[in-house]
């Protein structure tokens, strides 16, 4: 490898644009699907709801919730367990939705 000798304006210019990209970096934050669209698995919707296994699948198969297979797991969005409880379908005390899906988020499944 050789020695490369740069201009200070050169450098300097560098220097300036290594900063614009990290402030870019910094500014820009991961972009969260609308509340609604994110999915949810068996384990944190029977937590959530303070339900069985058995019922969340007794409420799948009399068609009371509706749910997505993906692989050999089933899902369930935001959107579906609000309905449910507005519905009143299930009675729960609940907790925030966003709490909710920030369970969710962790149990998307990977591409």
């Amino acid at each position: 490898m050789g020695i490369v000798i740069m201009k200070s304006g050169d450098f300097q210019a560098l220097m300036d644009r290594i900063e614009a990209i990290e402030k870019y970096i910094y500014q820009v934050k991961p972009k969260q699907p609308p509340l609604q669209e994110i999915w949810l698995d068996n384990e944190v919707v029977c937590s959530y709801l303070k339900i069985s296994k058995r019922t969340l699948q007794r409420y799948r198969s009399n068609g009371v919730i509706t749910y997505s297979l993906i692989g050999k797991k089933t899902y369930y969005t935001i959107s579906e367990i609000k309905r449910l409880l507005e519905e009143k379908r299930i009675q729960r005390n609940v907790g925030s939705l966003e709490e909710l899906a920030a369970k969710g988020l962790m149990t998307l499944p990977k591409d």
